[in-house]
């Protein structure tokens, strides 16, 4: 039996445990069996709490892949140490695949947490694409849906901007998510431009599908509006189930600033 909690962000909801409760497990397949909407407690993404030697999320997708970072997870993550009395500071870092990560809790009724995504990357390299060039800006990528103008970058992980008018199936943005052109595959953001100040996204989450929220993917989309000209530096980011104030400041430097819920607690017991 696995203590656990259960905590979303906008949304995009994620199953919780202490290391020491898992200990000695297959993390990758326990994130497969939690995440399971049919047979487990049913999540977006598994986060284990690594105390030692330092703080450190370690984060899964809900097929049991793991992910070098997850915006809206950090929060979780955040209101689950302060929860438990594992880190109560108002501003301390985080260690992830994607590097250290900074949490400032802004306030704790609701929950609300700024953290600084560092900066994002726009070489190819970074990001899984391997055709030989600099970056992966504007380029015409074809599905059996039609053809989509797309750009990349690394943003605590991979993503890939793409601006529309209207959001498009899912058939399109598996075949998007897995184009060859991308060896680790990579999420899809689409965006629509309300105003230069405010975005809506739905994002397509390799490893997991459409989700209702994901703050790197909303970092990555700002940036690229950003750097088109096409938003301000500080935007709100609309979602089903609450917004994120993403801000690149003048060095370059991202944050996120969002909500976190408690969703449940309990004991997952597991097939045997």
């Amino acid at each position: 039996m696995i203590r656990f909690a259960k905590y979303h962000g906008c949304g995009n909801n994620f199953i919780i445990a202490d290391e020491a409760d898992v200990a000695g497990q297959d993390y990758s397949r326990l994130a497969v069996s939690v995440c399971s909407m049919a047979t487990g407690i049913g999540a977006d993404g598994f986060i284990v709490v690594r105390k030692e030697p330092a703080l450190e999320m370690v984060f899964y997708n809900m097929d049991g892949s793991r992910a070098p970072m997850c915006g809206n997870g950090i929060r979780c993550f955040a209101a689950f140490c302060y929860d438990n009395g594992i880190q109560t500071a108002e501003s301390y870092p985080v260690q992830t695949l994607a590097g250290e990560m900074i949490v400032n809790r802004i306030s704790t009724d609701p929950f609300l947490v700024k953290i600084q995504m560092g900066k994002p990357s726009f070489r190819c390299q970074d990001f899984g694409v391997l055709n030989g060039a600099e970056n992966f800006l504007n380029q015409r990528l074809e599905t059996t849906e039609g053809a989509f103008t797309v750009s990349s970058c690394f943003m605590g992980t991979v993503h890939t901007v793409v601006w529309v008018e209207e959001f498009p199936s899912e058939t399109a943005a598996s075949q998007l998510s897995n184009h060859p052109v991308f060896s680790e595959k990579t999420n899809v953001n689409f965006v629509k431009k309300i105003d230069s100040a405010t975005l809506e996204i739905k994002t397509y989450e390799r490893g997991v599908g459409f989700t209702y929220a994901c703050g790197t993917g909303a970092c990555a989309s700002v940036v690229m509006g950003i750097r088109e000209g096409k938003t301000d530096r500080k935007v709100t980011v609309q979602l089903p189930y609450g917004e994120l104030i993403i801000e690149q400041l003048a060095d370059g430097e991202v944050t996120m600033t969002g909500p976190v819920v408690k969703v449940a607690e309990g004991t997952y017991i597991q097939d045997r």
